[in-house]
């Protein structure tokens, strides 16, 4: 189906064309049967579709008996973690994530309270078609509300001993928090709150319209760093609208780009520590930087969450993620976690403090240049060939698309898991140096 899109990130689509009740049900009691019935733990984000697909997801788990748990509007890595805390034997969450509002999605978690790994996704498909699934009116599942799934999940995080809590409480941070409308609202103010930040949130009414692009990319982020500005804030934080994804603003209303986050966690855990860290081919090499630095292994696997996670149990890595700003620590919740991402940034702030925007002088920047295009105007194989070619002179990988790596940049060039795209990311020592590279990938894909 032209509209729906399947990936190891899920199932999303435009709500009609590509996603809807049809779809829903189909898939949502095929999970329930992968599952093996029992409990199963569902939450959203705000968006419009949201309630409706729910209704329709609720009763298709039910119908095959499952007992289904609804925690409401929650962030995504709050599911996953009462997946675990609750022993439940899967979760569903309905997020189209950082795509546009009329996308809605289907998010699959295992017992383990990790995405579906390919193999997981593979024999889950599998039972999509099958016909007799449904049980009889006696053995249909129970549903109920659960309330207190951030609460569970915000304990988790200022208890564990990495998360400076007393620290952060005596330096009083004066935080704005952009929740872009979106599944955060609540957990991740609250949690600010907890750890005696004061908090100004912006964009933070659950109507799922988003005020700005969802990406929380530095061009999305104006009205953050205006509210920055303004309040003589020491920090701005900024999610998607499924509260996975976090990026900063220093406290001169400037972006530090979504692909800082991940490097400042990995240090400040790295420091307290030792051991491997796992992210994914598109992520800045200042994750490089701040492996060698502390004498650490850094491992890469293909870009998704679920890839990212098999890379952390693989290896054993104690911290990982994506450079989209999604921050994987294992020790408090196996997946992207704006919420564990927020308390241990404030922690290395707290630790070393200095001001956000000296952050430069503990990990030098680089800087990445993102864009995309349709798959409908592009050969992709053609461009692979033509580059390979050119490039053949300096690292080429190939286990995810193409990344091509030079003594000074590097380019990859992969099919998108969420969008019917190709992504073209480009790295330079700055935004100049990144973008004039993508320019000379650009000829070079182009010319004749």
């Amino acid at each position: 189906m032209k509209d729906l899109v399947s990936s190891v990130s899920g199932l999303r689509g435009i709500v009609g064309p590509g996603m809807n009740v049809e779809i829903i049900v189909k898939y949502a009691s095929a999970f329930g049967i992968f599952s093996g019935g029992g409990k199963i733990v569902i939450g959203r984000d705000t968006r419009p579709t949201g309630k409706m697909l729910t209704s329709s997801l609720i009763a298709s788990l039910e119908g095959v008996g499952c007992d289904v748990i609804d925690l409401g509007i929650v962030p995504t890595p709050t599911v996953l973690f009462n997946v675990r805390s609750l022993n439940a034997n899967g979760g569903i969450i309905v997020t189209a994530s950082h795509n546009p509002v009329e996308w809605n999605a289907l998010k699959f978690v295992s017992k383990k309270g990790m995405f579906l790994n390919n193999a997981e996704t593979k024999v889950f498909h599998g039972l999509v078609d099958k016909s007799e699934k449904w049980v009889t009116w006696d053995k249909i599942g129970n549903y109920s509300k659960d309330g207190n799934g951030i609460s569970r999940h915000i304990d988790a995080v200022i208890n564990d001993s990495t998360v400076l809590t007393n620290e952060i409480r005596e330096r009083t941070f004066k935080v704005v928090m952009d929740t872009v409308n979106g599944g955060g609202y609540m957990a991740d103010n609250e949690m600010l709150k907890i750890l005696g930040c004061e908090v100004i949130p912006i964009n933070n009414k659950p109507d799922g319209m988003f005020p700005r692009g969802p990406e929380p990319v530095p061009g999305n982020l104006g009205m953050l760093s205006k509210a920055v500005i303004e309040n003589n804030a020491d920090i701005g934080f900024a999610v998607d609208p499924d509260a996975d994804r976090l990026a900063i603003v220093d406290e001169s209303g400037v972006p530090l780009g979504e692909e800082y986050t991940l490097p400042i966690v990995s240090h400040h855990v790295l420091e307290r520590k030792k051991g491997p860290v796992a992210t994914n081919y598109s992520t800045s090499s200042m994750m490089d930087y701040v492996a060698g630095k502390f004498g650490v292994p850094i491992y890469r696997t293909p870009v998704g969450e679920a890839n990212v996670v098999e890379g952390i149990l693989k290896y054993n890595a104690i911290i990982g993620g994506e450079g989209n700003g999604g921050v994987i620590y294992p020790e408090i919740n196996p997946t992207r976690d704006s919420l564990t991402g927020i308390a241990l940034v404030l922690s290395f702030f707290a630790a070393h403090r200095i001001k956000t925007s000296e952050i430069r002088k503990i990990i030098p920047e680089r800087v990445i240049f993102k864009t995309k295009v349709s798959l409908e105007k592009i050969d992709l194989d053609c461009v692979l060939a033509k580059l390979k070619g050119y490039f053949k002179n300096s690292s080429v990988i190939e286990k995810d698309g193409l990344k091509i790596v030079t003594k000074e940049h590097w380019v990859h060039i992969r099919k998108s898991g969420t969008e019917p795209i190709v992504r073209i990311m480009t790295e330079g020592t700055n935004e100049e140096d990144a973008e004039a590279f993508y320019r000379k990938i650009h000829d070079l894909i182009t010319e004749k």
